[in-house]
């Protein structure tokens, strides 16, 4: 059988929340060794409240806390798979060695703390890389390691609003929308992955490890490019404008048979807009004044769109899709959750796993978004209860005796359960 990618590469992650274990997430998909580090006082918290508040247990599995409520959330379980868990107090003397000492037997370090945090605790790159030549530090904090604005901390939420993404999203004339996905979590968790490879690369050349500061904001940015551009050239400031687009036309969703169903179409050609004629059976619509060309579509957009939802009115979003694709127009059915883990194209590529979690139950997992020609994919293994792995780090990997183990359990440098459980 192929080697896994990343077989061999062990990584310690402080990551918190979505985007950093987005990104560790994936480099265990490839093989890697993901120490998930968390402490009693201070899980991730993505582990929800040791004692849920009421009215949300909607995160749980049939809205039920359990004893263990911190190992069976939604967001755990579906962040931290393929993952060990270990809990270690850093602000402890104690806590901050052990974390110094693992280092030497690692290879990348990945937090998104604010950015001062690790400094404060004694951990940061110049202190890791004296004790690791070889280690790569990924800080992934919202701002960056530098600037007036580094100690700001964010979510992706309100990054969307800092980097200006929200400025353009949202209805035509109306006020600036969040997408209601958090945008820059799974983009800077994606980009994170591919600025661990290019370091991994530059190590294999130099032998020596560096420091990624990676700033989730100026990552959104980059992403609008067009946008920036288009002010720093023509001064022009954009705007939301809902589902059209300020060149192709027609764009935008389309209803379709059923209860809030949708199609998304888009035409970018002259041969796509042929297309999208004879797909909808008129193409006589072609030699329409009002349609012939881009400009002209933008102008009569409306009348167009009415057309358009004309045909769609009598067809499934899925049935639309299929049919605009045939004639060469880029379409897509809209789906719902549900519809997502049931969709057949991503059954055949093998995107889902399915997960018996000892705590949460038996659910479906999403992979990783590439195939890897040379290299195959690590089945999911559950997420990790908190501090199951503390023994098998420590003991097993690090060499401390069990005697000193059992010392810091008593201590509550390390644990099970978190503080007020």
């Amino acid at each position: 059988m192929s080697k896994l990618a990343l077989d061999g590469l062990r990584i310690l992650d402080l990551t918190q929340v979505a985007v950093g274990p987005y990104a560790t997430l994936l480099s265990g998909f490839m093989g890697a060794q993901v120490i998930k580090v968390e402490s009693c006082s201070r899980m991730d918290i993505a582990r929800g409240p040791a004692r849920p508040i009421h009215g949300t247990n909607s995160q749980y599995p049939n809205g039920e806390p359990g004893e263990t409520p911190w190992n069976r959330t939604a967001h755990h379980v579906q962040r931290n798979v393929n993952k060990l868990s270990l809990t270690l107090d850093l602000a402890t003397p104690q806590g901050h060695d052990i974390f110094v000492y693992l280092a030497k037997i690692c290879d990348v370090v990945v937090e998104n703390y604010r950015a001062s945090v690790m400094d404060r605790l004694g951990l940061d790159y110049a202190t890791l890389s004296n004790a690791n030549p070889q280690l790569i530090y990924l800080k992934i904090s919202s701002q960056g390691a530098t600037g007036p604005e580094k100690d700001y901390g964010s979510l992706g939420s309100t990054l969307e609003q800092t980097a200006g993404l929200a400025s353009i999203t949202g209805y035509e004339d109306g006020i600036p929308l969040g997408t209601n996905e958090t945008y820059p979590d799974p983009l800077v968790g994606i980009l994170a992955v591919g600025t661990l490879m290019t370091a991994l690369r530059q190590r294999r050349k130099t032998g020596k490890g560096c420091f990624v500061d990676l700033a989730q904001r100026e990552a959104t940015v980059a992403i609008l490019g067009e946008t920036v551009l288009d002010y720093s050239a023509n001064g022009n400031i954009a705007g939301p404008i809902g589902n059209r687009h300020n060149v192709m036309a027609p764009h935008g969703l389309y209803a379709c048979v059923g209860n809030d169903q949708w199609v998304a179409i888009s035409v970018d050609s002259m041969d796509a807009w042929m297309g999208l004629c004879w797909a909808i059976g008129q193409p006589e619509l072609s030699q329409d004044s009002r349609f012939m060309f881009a400009t002209d579509r933008q102008e009569n957009r409306a009348d167009l769109d009415e057309i358009i939802n004309a045909w769609t009115r009598n067809k499934n979003h899925y049935q639309a899709m299929h049919i605009m694709q045939a004639h060469g127009v880029a379409a897509g059915a809209v789906l719902k959750g549900l519809e997502v883990i049931l969709d057949p194209h991503l059954h055949a590529r093998g995107f889902w796993d399915t997960v018996e979690h000892p705590d949460a139950g038996k659910y479906i997992q999403v992979t990783t978004p590439w195939k890897l020609s040379k290299s195959p994919r690590q089945f999911t293994s559950p997420a990790p209860d908190l501090g199951q792995h503390n023994h098998y780090v420590l003991g097993d990997l690090l060499g401390l005796p069990d005697s000193e183990l059992a010392e810091l359990e008593e201590k509550g440098i390390i644990g099970t359960k978190p503080v007020g459980a």
